[in-house]
């Protein structure tokens, strides 16, 4: 009787999302901050590729999609972290769950972004060693609006690089 209302008790909170803290123990192999615009949120449905699929499995994922403008600081610290994110590249962020070490907050402030909108992110790449199993761990560490080029052009303030004195 016990383990019943435990399952159905558990089934009532499953859907809850909670931050949840980072494993112990985590290597920092790379940590990456940029200035990125937020482009759009696209839906990547489930390919039905297991027997839980496409009800119980957690692989349809609804990602934020940001192109990266500018690398403000980029440290690799392990072997085997990321590469530098360069300009033109792309930084995903799944809306539909948090990464562990990622506070909710950041999907959040996602959901309030309108496309076009320049945030300031903060990637650091974990390498997570349990005593069963090893993976990879990116949370979004930082995520903060910045004024946009465009933001700055319209208000009179135009970057250093835009200004043309050449007469």
């Amino acid at each position: 009787m016990t383990n019943k209302f435990a399952f159905a008790l558990a089934g009532l909170f499953a859907p809850m999302v909670y931050a949840a803290a980072l494993p112990q123990p985590a290597e920092l192999l790379a940590t990456n901050t940029v200035v990125a615009v937020y482009e759009k949120t696209i839906d990547r449905p489930c390919m039905h590729r297991t027997a839980l699929c496409p009800d119980r499995c957690d692989h349809a994922k609804k990602l934020a999609v940001f192109r990266v403008v500018e690398n403000e600081n980029y440290e690799r610290l392990g072997e085997y972290g990321d590469a530098k994110s360069e300009p033109g590249s792309t930084i995903y962020v799944n809306m539909l769950a948090d990464e562990p070490g990622q506070d909710a907050a950041v999907r959040q402030l996602i959901s309030e972004l309108k496309p076009g909108e320049s945030v300031r992110l903060k990637v650091d790449h974990y390498y997570v060693k349990e005593p069963t199993n090893q993976y990879p761990v990116r949370p979004v560490t930082l995520i903060e609006r910045v004024e946009s080029t465009q933001d700055a052009a319209s208000s009179g303030e135009l970057p250093v690089w835009l200004i043309d004195d050449r007469d």
